[in-house]
């Protein structure tokens, strides 16, 4: 019963999909993705589906893959709760079939022919959420099918070999949901304008003479992994009277959104009268009465995307100082 209830589902799902694509409908969390020809996953929990959407003019589903996730339903909270996190994270390392049988011996066949890493806790899970735990991979299986797991999402080996084709590590991000809701294309520009808008004022902002005018793009439940908003503006207010002609410039931005929390990441070039730098800059943006706040930011060095390689011949085995 429970293997027809679930193959229903699967077949409700794809149904459905199709429907989506000719009412030229799109997944609520792609926003905006500056990276033509790039491909972002989505993981729908509620239908056991891996969605890989690419991006051009407009984003298509160009794959969908069955797959497992956590043995126990829910947002992951804590080690070991066997839960599969919800949020949006990227991919920054692969292990082919060997490299993980080095590693964990007989252990590693449950992975199957490889993995991908996910930056799972994320800034926002550990500064905001409080989460911990480590290790969230999407990997193979030991199995013809993929199985339930301890948190990880898990699909076939032939999926898994067929779905590094589309990965770059450090550009491919996951967003991973409890179930994806889909809206208009009118809807989604709607949304995109708007995001798009508050970033170009908030550089200008920070371009600007006004500290006032960019502190208040903030919340004032900010929060860093160093600081509340209190001892945070305080200090960006004597900051902005030492450093001088700041000039920022944005590219390689992403906008994506998960549990209504909005995830703004691109590249940061900054340069002032006394510092020059650059930098992954990522705004985590709530609605507050109506309008975008940041609630929390982080930067981090720059990485270069690197492309995923699997090994196809394994057999079973804070803040910037700115």
């Amino acid at each position: 019963m429970q293997l027809l209830k679930r193959y229903f589902f699967i077949t409700l799902f794809i149904f459905n999909l199709s429907c989506l694509q000719a009412d030229e409908l799109v997944p609520s969390s792609l926003i905006f993705f500056d990276y033509p020809g790039s491909t972002v996953l989505i993981v729908d929990k509620s239908y056991c589906r891996l969605l890989v959407y690419q991006f051009q003019n407009e984003w298509d589903l160009i794959k969908s893959y069955p797959c497992t996730t956590g043995k126990k339903s829910g947002d992951k909270l804590r080690e070991g709760d066997l839960k599969t996190p919800n949020g949006v994270y990227w991919l920054f390392k692969s292990w082919s079939g060997l490299e993980l049988a080095e590693y964990f011996g007989k252990a590693a066949n449950v992975y199957g022919v490889g993995s991908f890493e996910l930056t799972y806790p994320n800034y926002l899970d550990l500064v905001l959420y409080g989460k911990n735990g480590d290790g969230i991979w999407i990997h193979g299986t030991s199995e013809g099918k993929p199985v339930a797991t301890r948190g990880c999402i898990s699909v076939s080996n032939p999926d898994l070999l067929g779905l590094s084709k589309f990965v770059k590590l450090a550009s491919t991000p996951v967003i991973i949901e409890e179930e994806v809701r889909f809206i208009s294309f009118p809807e989604r520009n709607q949304r995109q304008q708007a995001l798009l808008a508050f970033v170009e004022q908030w550089r200008r902002s920070w371009e600007s003479d006004d500290v006032e005018l960019y502190l208040s793009f903030y919340s004032e439940n900010f929060r860093t992994a160093k600081s509340n908003y209190k001892s945070w503006s305080y200090r960006k207010r004597i900051l902005n009277k030492k450093i001088e002609q700041r000039k920022i410039h944005v590219s390689d931005l992403s906008i994506l959104e998960s549990k209504d929390v909005v995830h703004v990441r691109f590249v940061q070039d900054y340069s002032s009268s006394n510092i020059i730098d650059i930098g992954m800059k990522e705004l985590f943006l709530v609605n507050e009465g109506g309008n975008y706040k940041i609630i929390s930011e982080h930067w981090s060095p720059l990485k270069s995307p690197q492309p995923a390689t699997l090994n196809y011949a394994y057999q079973d085995p804070e803040e910037s100082a700115l």
